[in-house]
């Protein structure tokens, strides 16, 4: 299970992509989370998927965010912000419970996710995908790329400093 979390001003909203061992998504859901901050978004969305997992009866569940604090929250590393406390608390009960793994994965690894949770917010409720032809055409593509173990690229325009440096 991959999660995200996206904050645009007070809009947060969340992706997460389950799929199973051989990277075949399971189900893929877009969450518009309403009014917070990104790290509100990013344990909303992480719980929202550990739910489904658990209610839908995967037994090992191996989770990524890339969310540094988030994990270092749930593994008791770090203290928790107040804001994210009863999600946090929420999260290691699961654990306690389920075989669950958490790692932390940097953002360039977690594309589909991170797709989805930008999509977020574009949408009024709560997005469902269960067949792959119902999940949105960019979405399959990046799903397709880290099936196939491609790596992917963020391009990033480069602004102009108007500042120049020429070498001796």
């Amino acid at each position: 299970m991959n999660s995200d979390g996206s904050c645009v001003g007070n809009s947060t909203g969340g992706g997460v992509i389950v799929r199973d061992s051989m990277g075949t998504c399971l189900m893929a859901f877009i969450l518009p989370l309403g009014r917070g901050t990104n790290n509100t978004a990013e344990s909303d969305a992480f719980l929202f998927g550990l739910r489904w997992c658990i209610n839908n009866g995967h037994n090992l569940i191996i989770t990524e965010t890339d969310s540094l604090l988030l994990r270092n929250c749930i593994n008791n590393s770090w203290s928790t912000p107040w804001r994210i406390k009863e999600s946090v608390e929420e999260i290691r009960r699961l654990i306690r419970r389920h075989d669950i793994i958490i790692n932390h994965c940097f953002r360039e690894a977690n594309h589909v996710a991170d797709k989805l949770a930008s999509m977020s917010h574009f949408v009024e409720e709560v997005k469902v995908f269960t067949q792959p032809s119902t999940i949105p055409r960019q979405i399959r593509d990046l799903l397709n790329i880290d099936k196939w173990q491609f790596p992917s690229f963020r391009v990033k325009q480069r602004k102009s400093s108007m500042i120049f440096f020429e070498p001796p």
